[in-house]
């Protein structure tokens, strides 16, 4: 019995050991690549064969376009049932326990969705391969810096490193999708309560997006249809501002590309907590003055 008890103490030991060794590894940076102008891609390697892919962290459900499915030899099968923001029902063919290469790194998806991508973007539109959500990041840390193009899988140390003069915001890991699903809701104060939005990199289309059930919270007219001004706050005082379109939505409201050129996301997909830093000023003359002002205000 004595050495039974000593063999599993050891083996806990190495096996703690091991897992801190994991954990101290260097960070992974993973360079992104602009897409279509206003959102930003990254290349990855399934089965021996390189694609292109949307880094989106409103997807929910990475996606895979038929095309290359058939490429690394998926035979798609059942269904995997989501919904658009507005509420439109989306039913997809699924792949199992695919494996995603990029930097070194290996990025495991117990399930992606099977959709003809290419059939749901503008004519004309550079070919895209798929669509990679936060769901293939689960229970790690990572930060995506839409300005810097980089998405980095942080280790312990890089982590500590990263948050140091960031601000830490309230958030709620969304698993819809019967779980296979994954999106970040940050907390929006209201005056008759919390507000949740999902943050959402892949809508570059350069307005904030908030539910008609909630336009008169944002100072909006949820009867027209033009966009309109707004200012609010995440909570811990992270000032949002920009150009807003109110829609029939089944969640409060969406936070997109435009948001992220300032702000740099980390948010620890394990224990769900997130942390937003403000870019140092951009260099670049040809940005408007709202954004260099922005980003020399203190948050």
């Amino acid at each position: 019995m004595r050495k039974k008890a000593l063999a599993c103490v050891l083996m806990s030991c190495m096996i703690t050991v091991t897992y801190a060794d994991a954990l101290a590894s260097a960070a992974t940076t993973i360079q992104l690549e602009p897409y279509m102008g206003s959102t930003l891609a990254m290349r990855v390697e399934v089965n021996d064969h390189e694609g292109l892919f949307q880094f989106d962290t409103g997807g929910g459900v990475s996606i895979i376009g038929s095309d290359f499915a058939k490429t690394i030899g998926c035979a798609p099968w059942g269904r995997v049932t989501g919904f658009r923001m507005t509420g439109e029902r989306l039913d997809f063919q699924r792949c199992d326990d695919l494996q995603f290469k990029t930097a070194g790194a290996i990025l495991k998806a117990p399930t992606v969705g099977v959709l003809d991508i290419m059939g749901m973007l503008p004519k004309g539109a550079p070919h895209l391969d798929g669509s990679l959500g936060l769901d293939i990041f689960a229970g790690r840390t990572i930060t995506f810096d839409e300005s810097g193009k980089t998405l980095t899988i942080e280790s312990v140390d890089s982590f500590k490193d990263r948050i140091r003069n960031a601000k830490e915001v309230p958030i709620r890991l969304v698993r819809d999708a019967e779980g296979v699903a994954l999106t970040v809701d940050v907390a929006v104060p209201t005056s008759h309560g919390m507000a949740w939005m999902e943050m959402d990199s892949g809508n570059g289309g350069g307005v904030l997006v908030i539910a008609k059930y909630l336009a008169d919270q944002f100072h909006l007219d949820p009867n027209k249809k033009d966009p309109q001004s707004t200012k609010f706050e995440i909570a811990g005082g992270i000032p949002v501002e920009g150009q807003a379109i109110t829609l029939d939505l089944i969640k409060d409201g969406n936070i997109g590309a435009r948001f992220f050129r300032n702000w740099v996301l980390t948010v620890d997909l394990a224990s769900g907590r997130a942390w937003l830093l403000r870019r140092a000023c951009p260099a670049d003359s040809t940005h408007q003055a709202s954004q260099r002002l922005a980003c020399q205000t203190p948050a």
